[in-house]
């Protein structure tokens, strides 16, 4: 059965994504996209068939049906899936839309390419969610996942943790005004980081800076609004990949921020 902090984060999520349901500007991006999972060549999903876990209001899966695949099957247990649906409602690809969790999954030897961006950060029994992921891999299939990342983010992770205690029970009504009230201090933070070696400078600059002010905003109150959050160290998506099953894998650092892994069945 799904940890009740896992239960917790699939109802946050889904009221999160209706609440914030539009998929525009560079935040829903290919180009972002492209970013997050480089060095993997998103080319190489054409005819292919491929998997989302966490689909949430379909910004992902949307760049995805772009580049051609064979079919995608698009996983998401919260009520946020009708809102992917109805962001990917004129996609010419065919899409099989699961309202399941991760550790349900249940295909064999079935997929070429998994994809799984911003979710396994978010669920207790990560370790199940990508054993199951393993198993649903052709043999020499591949599993693109993105982390949060822990090395440098000390500072930010403190702050966060702590803020999330309090912002995590909020109304998304209240949640959303703070989040503007926020976004302020960020766009101060990110003018700053053009002029001094700040912390996340890179990121600030090359990520955050690109996203309009309604998306930064929306960026803060997905880092305040989750049950659960972790911050992953090398280490630990090592250690995750390596229980999971696979053998053979690279994790890059990303913007100094957060992790990004190929792995291969």
């Amino acid at each position: 059965m799904p940890d009740i902090k896992d239960k917790n984060s699939i109802k946050d999520f889904g009221d999160q994504f209706k609440y914030h349901s539009n998929i525009d500007d560079y935040w829903g991006s290919h180009e972002m996209l492209k970013d997050i999972v480089s060095p993997f060549d998103l080319n190489s999903i054409e005819n292919k068939i491929i998997c989302e876990v966490g689909v949430g209001s379909g910004r992902i899966l949307k760049n995805l049906s772009m580049l051609s695949p064979k079919k995608i099957y698009a996983i998401e247990p919260s009520e946020a899936i009708e809102v992917a649906k109805k962001n990917n409602a004129n996609s010419k690809i065919d899409i099989s839309f699961n309202k399941i969790p991760g550790q349900k999954i249940n295909y064999k030897d079935e997929i070429d390419i998994v994809f799984s961006i911003g979710v396994i950060h978010h669920i207790p029994e990560a370790e199940i969610v990508c054993k199951k992921i393993y198993d649903s891999l052709k043999p020499g299939g591949k599993f693109i996942i993105w982390l949060y990342g822990k090395e440098g983010n000390e500072l930010y992770i403190f702050i966060f943790n702590n803020l999330r205690k309090i912002t995590r029970f909020l109304p998304d009504k209240i949640l959303n005004l703070l989040s503007i009230f926020l976004n302020f201090f960020l766009s101060i933070y990110i003018f700053l980081c053009k002029f001094l070696n700040l912390p996340l400078k890179d990121y600030m600059l090359n990520v955050i800076k690109k996203c309009s002010f309604e998306k930064r905003k929306y960026i803060i109150f997905d880092q305040l609004n989750p049950s659960y959050s972790k911050y992953y160290s090398k280490k630990d998506v090592n250690d995750l990949l390596s229980s999971s099953g696979f053998k053979k894998f690279e994790i890059f650092n990303r913007r100094q921020y957060s992790w990004t892994a190929i792995a291969e069945k």
